[in-house]
């Protein structure tokens, strides 16, 4: 057998897993300043809980939701989208009774497509909701929250916001009927995949990636001139409140997302520097949503990004390794090295050895990792009871006996 990943997977180690760990430090940081809830949800659900949210006819559930029938008989899924179990978890365990209810998480999703850059079959996900409140200031607010945490991750990154209204269902029953008569004029013109949306969702030929229906998408009805007085006036106040809150952003007339449940105010932030796939995060408002997965009929809104695509954008971080490595010349000094390693757990200093009985090796391993300090044990240090500390930045060497090691660490001037 040839040991290989599955197709799709990736493992996360070294400069990855320091990226990933950054996200999810700002995200969480962000996330308790706007007082939003953490929460986490099993990895499958029944697959009934996606089929009729996403639409029975998407690309996620005829092609690309990972099912399977357990011992039980009964139809499980491996979570596509984060959304529908978060709204799940809110209604089985009563969390609903408190609103509006602000939750956010982060976890690995899982869709069986084609695997391209920043796109795998298992990625991880970061996902924002707020149920309860159709205010469009709960759109403001999740806007400028991911607009923080994206000019944090990538402040030299060139992003933008795209926005657009898909209206209230009224809206949206008299803008397909529309569409599917413009399309059905353009059929000839159409790509296979498109031509089999037109009876069953036409928004969707508004996303696609193929030339010639974007060609034909864009003399299609737009959603503006649909609107009803209500989803127009919440369309102007966010606009109002993001230009309020110098925030850029262009309008984007096809901009439709990619699963039914979406209504009124939809959202993405785009790179140029992704290729085809150039959405890195993507939202929007829900608000039959809840009461469709049999919760009481609240609004909804919130976003997803993917933390692979936004690591591709991110620049590694320059730091210096504040681990101390420490060199034992000797095994006849193992007992004094015993009661260092002690000191420094308790004062909780991280520290490093090689085990390698070798100072020349001690001190290349210390480099390779940018080490702060190097704490050397040796024939002197031993018979003087006290270590030898080498700050690897400035060159300055001091001997030290043990009750000094902590302050002489933690001493920034140094």
């Amino acid at each position: 057998m040839k040991l290989r990943s599955v197709r799709g997977t990736h493992d996360i180690f070294g400069e990855k897993i320091e990226k990933f760990n950054r996200i999810s430090n700002i995200v969480s940081t962000n996330a308790h300043l706007k007082d939003f809830n953490e929460i986490q949800t099993p990895i499958f659900e029944f697959s009934d809980l996606f089929s009729k949210p996403l639409g029975e006819q998407s690309d996620v559930v005829l092609k690309e939701m990972y099912s399977f029938e357990d011992r039980n008989n009964e139809f499980l899924t491996l979570r596509p989208e984060y959304t529908t179990p978060m709204i799940r978890a809110a209604i089985t365990n009563n969390l609903l009774n408190d609103l509006p209810l602000k939750i956010f998480g982060i976890g690995p999703m899982f869709r069986r497509e084609r695997p391209q850059k920043g796109r795998y079959r298992q990625f991880n996900q970061i996902n924002f909701e707020i149920l309860g409140t159709k205010d469009f200031l709960a759109d403001v607010e999740l806007i400028l929250l991911s607009n923080n945490i994206l000019r944090q991750l990538l402040p030299k990154s060139n992003i933008r916001l795209q926005i657009n209204s898909l209206g209230d269902k009224k809206t949206l029953i008299n803008f397909k009927k529309s569409l599917t008569k413009y399309f059905n004029t353009h059929k000839k013109k159409l790509s296979e995949e498109s031509i089999k949306k037109i009876d069953t969702n036409p928004l969707r030929i508004l996303d696609s990636k193929n030339d010639e229906d974007i060609e034909i998408a864009k003399s299609s009805p737009k959603i503006y001139e649909y609107l009803t007085i209500e989803a127009k006036k919440h369309y102007e106040n966010l606009k109002s409140a993001l230009n309020l809150l110098e925030i850029n952003f262009e309008e984007n007339t096809n901009l439709v997302r990619g699963l039914d449940y979406y209504c009124n105010t939809v959202f993405e932030y785009k790179s140029d520097n992704l290729g085809s796939q150039d959405t890195l995060l993507g939202g929007g408002r829900y608000d039959g949503l809840i009461k469709l997965l049999g919760g009481p009929d609240i609004p909804g809104i919130g976003w997803a990004a993917g933390i692979e695509r936004i690591e591709l954008l991110m620049e590694s971080e320059k730091k210096i390794n504040s681990t101390v490595h420490i060199a034992l010349t000797n095994e006849k000094f193992t007992d004094y090295f015993l009661y260092l390693q002690k000191y420094l757990s308790e004062n909780r200093i991280s520290y490093y050895w090689n085990y390698k009985y070798n100072l020349k090796k001690s001190f290349t391993k210390a480099n390779i990792s940018s080490a702060s300090h190097i704490i050397i044990i040796g024939e002197n240090e031993y018979n003087g009871n006290f270590f030898t500390i080498k700050n690897l930045m400035t060159g300055e060497q001091k001997e030290l006996k043990l009750n000094q090691v902590f302050n002489h660490l933690n001493d920034k001037s140094r």
